[in-house]
Order: structure tokens, then C-alpha cells, then sequence
């Protein structure tokens, strides 16, 4: 998320660090919003964004429909050479699915 969306989303500001997520891959679909998946040997760039408050975190999560699109799960990150534990939002790979089916469905 870019720092305009963010703010946008939190009303606040925060630092962030370039980072790394391993063993995730980002998918950026030709529509709709880019989303990372678990992914053996992937990897995806990008950052940490840091000391978000209990309210931005609220907010986040219902920008994000966390629990129905997304899953905000635990991981590490890669911060200059050291793993950083922190959370990420994760496609909810179920719902997606079904949503993608249901927008194809051809019958005949």
C-alpha cells in the first residue's frame, strides 16, 4: 500500500523500511487489487511499515474486509540482513475462488 493510500485509510503517517517477505509470492491481477499467496522458494519486496496504533490496525482491517477477503496472519520479514516479526495481510484463497467462479460461470 502507498503512502497516500495509507494515509487515506488511517488518517496517519508512518515510517516504513524496505523489506522482505520469503515464501510468499504477489499476484497483481490484470483487475482487482495485487494480493500475496504462500509460495515456496518466492519471494515478495517491499515494507515494514512501523508502530501502526491499535486504531490505524482497526482500520486497516476493515479496508483490507480482513477475515472475508484477507487474513492479517503473523510472519517475518527481512530488514537489513535481520528477521522481523510482524503481520501481513494474506488472500483468503477460499473466497477468492469462489467470487472468480462465480464472475466466469458460463451456462449453456
Amino acid at each position: 500500500m502507498d503512502d497516500a493510500r495509507l494515509e487515506s485509510v488511517t488518517g496517519q503517517r508512518f515510517a516504513r523500511r524496505a523489506a522482505r517477505l520469503e515464501g510468499f509470492e504477489r499476484i497483481a491481477p490484470v483487475r482487482g487489487y495485487p494480493y500475496v499467496v504462500p509460495r515456496a522458494g518466492a519471494h515478495v519486496d517491499g515494507h515494514l511499515i512501523e508502530n501502526v496504533d491499535a486504531a490505524s490496525l482497526r482500520r486497516l482491517d476493515t479496508y483490507e474486509d480482513e477475515g472475508r477477503l484477507y487474513f492479517r496472519r503473523p510472519v517475518e520479514v527481512v530488514v537489513g540482513g535481520e528477521r522481523v516479526a510482524c503481520e501481513t495481510y494474506v488472500r483468503n484463497a477460499d473466497k477468492h475462488q469462489r467470487r472468480f467462479r462465480t464472475m466466469t460461470d458460463v451456462t449453456g
